[in-house]
């Protein structure tokens, strides 16, 4: 299979990209957009209002914000994710349809706000590019964890590395997390492992495609075994005493998802650091399923607000309400 013809890209004359099948672009919805919710207290309806804000001016890069409305319009303290889309640091953006909306989901079914990144593409911007935005994101976010709010980083697929990285920074910026959500980590490495050998023709993710995303993300000359790609490269770069600093993580996973032997790499050398992590790495289908298939959708997002319920309930300070995020945002 040809790798370009199946992500649908082509060079441009400059060296740049042009992407011409990807998802379309939302545009931000102010005046809110309606989720349907079911919880303990049945079927609710609550409007989710989105507005774009700058991240940092020098490199073009921006936040997609994303808050849920609160019942009778009282805003109690509500959860922050910093959240990082996928695409394999080549494709998607902040507004792609897909990732929109997922993040529509996640803050009205938390109910949280979620900041989304729109982190530099590559190869315009090649890695280390997305990592140093995550830190910029974080920096953004360490007003909100001092105002005692419970603050979270949360990727998608090379979002979950990219967030990963995000909880790096955040520790070693004494930023204060309650925890890390990473979704099928994408990683890899130069020699096939068993469930890459088997993805020459995944349905999603197809190894000749893999290969080609990593090309383009890698800093020029580098090879699948560097630590921005392959994770035991990344790990012995980090090492025990500086993972031991992260909060607790979820990592979700799929039976059927190429990376998923690497993932199970990070998971087992967070626990042996010490770092509470519930992995959980047999979820149904492919990668990415969750933007295909409504019923994995929504496990997605239940098992997500789950965790930050549970990792916010601790009171650590000064009450924080949506309303300090929206004002931020000018919505």
């Amino acid at each position: 299979m040809d790798p370009y013809k199946y992500l649908k890209i082509r060079f441009n004359p400059d060296g740049s990209l042009c992407r011409y099948g990807e998802a379309p672009l939302l545009p931000a919805a102010p005046a809110g957009e309606p989720v349907t919710v079911e919880d303990d207290q049945g079927a609710r309806r609550i409007a989710v209002h989105s507005n774009d804000v700058p991240l940092n001016d020098a490199t073009g890069t921006g936040l997609r914000l994303f808050v849920p409305s609160v019942s009778g319009g009282h805003h109690d303290r509500l959860p922050l994710i910093v959240y990082f889309h996928g695409g394999g640091y080549v494709l998607f953006r902040a507004a792609s349809e897909p990732f929109h909306n997922t993040c529509t989901a996640l803050a009205a079914a938390g109910p949280a706000v979620v900041a989304s990144v729109d982190y530099r593409l590559a190869p315009e911007h090649r890695l280390p590019a997305a990592f140093e935005d995550a830190a910029d994101a974080v920096l953004w976010a360490r007003p909100h964890a001092a105002a005692g709010r419970p603050v979270f980083v949360m990727g998608s697929h090379n979002g979950a590395s990219i967030a990963f990285r995000a909880a790096l920074a955040a520790a070693d910026a004494g930023v204060e997390l309650r925890g890390v959500i990473l979704n099928q980590p994408h990683l890899g490495g130069a020699e096939r492992s068993p469930a890459e050998a088997a993805s020459v023709d995944d349905r999603v993710l197809p190894l000749a495609a893999n290969h080609l995303l990593w090309e383009l993300a890698l800093p020029v000359g580098a090879d699948r075994d560097h630590e921005y790609c392959n994770p035991e490269a990344m790990l012995a770069r980090v090492g025990a005493a500086r993972l031991r600093r992260l909060p607790p993580c979820l990592v979700l996973g799929r039976r059927k998802d190429p990376p998923r032997d690497r993932t199970r790499t990070l998971v087992n050398a967070l626990r042996k650091a010490g770092v509470a992590v519930e992995a959980r790495l047999d979820g149904a289908g492919y990668h990415a399923m969750e933007l295909f298939k409504a019923n994995c959708a929504a496990e997605f997002t239940a098992q997500v607000a789950d965790f930050v319920r549970r990792h916010s309930s601790a009171d650590t300070g000064a009450s924080a309400s949506a309303g300090d995020v929206v004002g931020m945002s000018k919505l």
